[in-house]
């Protein structure tokens, strides 16, 4: 038989949590949530069990229970520990009957929650963000104000290695009622999610069947709304698991018209890991070159970017897809009676013998060590890097946003 399931689901690493999800549904007026003239309150969701580092949240309403007139409520995850998160709503003007929202908390430097709660007036709006392969956003709406008819669409209108872009569609005499929006986008590689697309419906409505994903949370935030101001706005969203598949659907309980954008996407509760270069070739030449009397000690060459570097310093760089294997140059200078060590990661999974390694002394027949590493990447990711040069060494560094943020060496050359 077929049912209905609220879950909380989480996924255990030694005896913390990284991921946990739910829903709240204790806001109704049947149980003295009587929203209305500035009513508040402050309500605290507990973990399944406790997370190593404070997470992120993201939340997104999925029940809308709204009487006819003007209206504004407001939503705000007002603190998250460890063991649980809260938030506060508030009801500015008539009566919310109810409202529910579905969450989810992540504890992982892969993905990035942006809060954008109670814009008033609504507006396009651009975000800075952190996440080197963040190439999906998802968006839920969190809060409404309206003061006539509505229809409005929230979307990502860009998404770049550093900022996301969200617009609202502006409706000829509807966009000056809709007087405040809250929502929070959810940033994350499309390695770790499916994306269904958007759905634009009227309810009540019940998706086709489709097939439970192992490890992967459904979400379904409505993003787009279009309500005629003529009877209540009253809208559910429903999931049905019956044994491997699943379905969903949208139900009113009112006799109305409003139409709904909403963006269907598994999420994956198991996110792929950042892996660093691993070097598949290499040659090296050694020479006696009088060409340049005043070459640097070091000299970085990335050849797939064009990029130079040959002085003393700290430089950080990023090399984006669809490049994924790199080639490097790099030349030293090479001191007589010194010997130059060095060393090139080829084996991210070995316990042992993870590096070439090569050992040079510099005689009076040789003045340059040339190396041309060839690097492989397994997956299609954008990638960062961290070169140092000092007067005896050249490092490059990988940096790799998995669970935490590491730097693995690819690259270590030493003169001794």
């Amino acid at each position: 038989m077929a049912k209905i399931c609220l879950f909380s689901l989480f996924i255990a690493v030694s005896s913390y949590i990284t991921i946990d999800s739910g829903s709240y549904l204790e806001l109704n007026r049947t149980l003295n949530f009587d929203c209305k003239n500035n009513y508040q309150t402050t309500r605290t969701i507990a973990f399944s069990d406790t997370f190593q580092n404070i997470p992120q949240v993201f939340v997104y309403q999925y029940q809308f229970d709204i009487t006819k007139s003007s209206t504004e409520y407001q939503f705000s995850i007002t603190s998250i520990t460890n063991i649980n998160f809260s938030f506060l709503v508030k009801c500015i003007s008539t009566l919310v009957y109810s409202m529910r929202y579905e969450w989810i908390a992540i504890d992982d430097q892969r993905v990035q929650v942006i809060n954008q709660f109670n814009m008033n007036p609504p507006q396009d709006k651009v975000f800075t963000h952190q996440l080197l392969n963040a190439d999906l956003a998802i968006i839920g709406i969190t809060s409404l104000g309206y003061v006539g008819s509505i229809d409005f669409q929230l979307s990502i209108t860009e998404l770049t290695g550093n900022s996301v872009s969200v617009g609202i569609t502006k409706v000829t005499d509807k966009f000056q009622n809709l007087v405040q929006i809250g929502y929070q986008i959810l940033l994350v590689s499309s390695r770790d999610a499916i994306n269904n697309g958007l759905i634009t419906f009227q309810p009540n409505y019940t998706s086709p069947i489709m097939n439970l994903e192992q490890n992967k949370l459904l979400i379904l935030p409505i993003q787009g709304i279009n309500y005629g101001y003529t009877t209540s706005l009253t809208v559910r969203m429903s999931k049905i698991i019956d044994g491997s598949t699943i379905k969903f659907s949208f139900d009113r309980w009112t006799i109305d018209t409003c139409k709904y954008v909403a963006q269907s996407i598994w999420l994956s509760q198991l996110i792929a890991a950042n892996q660093a270069l691993q070097c598949k070739t290499l040659r090296i030449s050694q020479k006696l070159d009088y060409s340049q009397c005043s070459r640097p000690l070091f000299e970085i060459q990335i050849l797939q970017s064009n990029q130079i570097f040959n002085t003393i310093g700290q430089f950080t760089t990023k090399v984006f897809k669809p490049i994924i294997n790199i080639d490097f140059i790099l030349l030293v200078n090479c001191i007589t009676r010194k010997h130059v060590v060095s060393q090139f990661n080829k084996c991210n999974a070995c316990p042992t013998q993870k590096y070439y390694q090569f050992n040079h002394y510099c005689h009076s027949q040789i003045n340059l060590i040339s190396y041309f590493p060839k690097f492989t990447q397994p997956d299609s990711v954008n990638q960062e890097f961290i070169i140092t040069i000092t007067s005896s060494s050249c490092t490059i560094k990988q940096i790799l946003y998995n669970y935490v943020t590491t730097e693995q060496t690819i690259i270590n050359i030493q003169i001794q």
